[in-house]
């Protein structure tokens, strides 16, 4: 099995709701080396949208780092549309409501670009653009984070999020503050702008901001991490103090009460990697 694993700051919120299931999504090679089948979920249409919405942003702000200026909306539409088109044909998507096919996907995307280079991008004074940070956690455990800007006044991390309604990202928040810091950016703030995707025959609600704690979302984010660490390691190595051998997946706390227990969201569920979601089963 290759030793070294990639704790991603994303993973985080996944991981308080289960923790066998965000490992399972980001060590799914070193999981499969260790002997376990995982299943191969579809993407979510959702993560495709957000992720083509992020891709204009970031063409928008290096731009914008360049020169001192926005880009023509058209620039940016270009991006995310090439985006979009090259992730959906690249496998199977999963779509749900409001996204219920690819013509949907492309109209809110478009609005979701839109509404981002008219109202948030003039706002935001970049300093580093969706610049990787990592950091050493532990022999073989890495800690990874690639937040979208650090604005330069005041200094702070400022994250795009898109969806459907605004998740609890403070752990994620905190993860990329510490690691901004253990690469010498001083933070202060810790911000989310949030664009809700809505319907194509609905209006485009605006963009809702939120700060983020920073002390309290970074000792959430060290718990996580630690936890993560401790487990990995457990599950790499065996723990004598817990009575577990080497690559056992008793290592990680599971949740089947969680509404992403299911074979759609997890690739653990149903294979010998998970025996949580047998509870779900009686």
């Amino acid at each position: 099995m290759t030793d070294e694993i990639v704790l991603r700051a994303s993973m985080t919120p996944e991981a308080e709701d289960c923790e066998l299931r965000a490992i399972a999504k980001v060590a799914r090679r070193q999981i499969e080396a260790a002997g376990f089948r995982l299943r191969r979920s579809p993407r979510a249409v959702g993560a495709l949208v957000g992720s083509a919405t992020h891709r204009a942003a970031q063409i928008s702000l290096e731009e914008k780092l360049r020169s001192g200026s926005l880009p023509p909306l058209s620039v940016a539409t270009d991006a995310a549309h090439e985006y979009l088109v090259i992730a959906l044909n690249e496998g199977e998507t999963l779509f749900g409501p409001p996204t219920f096919n690819r013509d949907d996907a492309a109209k809110q995307t478009l609005a979701l670009t839109r509404l981002y280079h008219r109202e948030v991008a003039p706002q935001i004074r970049p300093v580093h653009v969706e610049e990787r940070l990592e950091a050493e956690l532990a022999p073989g455990i890495v800690v990874s984070g690639q937040p979208d800007q650090v604005a330069r006044e005041p200094d702070s991390i400022v994250d795009l999020k898109t969806g459907l309604r605004l998740r609890n990202y403070n752990a994620q928040i905190g993860t990329y503050s510490l690691l901004a810091r253990s690469n010498g950016l001083a933070i202060k703030i810790g911000r989310i702008d949030f664009l809700k995707r809505v319907g194509t025959g609905k209006p485009q609600p605006p963009p809702a901001t939120s700060k983020t704690p920073l002390l309290l979302a970074e000792e959430r984010a060290r718990d996580i991490l630690h936890r993560l660490a401790r487990d990995w390691i457990a599950f790499r190595d065996g723990s004598a103090e817990r009575g577990l051998g080497r690559h056992d997946p008793r290592a990680f706390s599971a949740n089947p009460h969680s509404i992403l227990c299911s074979a759609k969201y997890c690739p653990a569920h149903g294979t010998e990697f998970c025996q949580a979601w047998r509870l779900n089963e009686q």
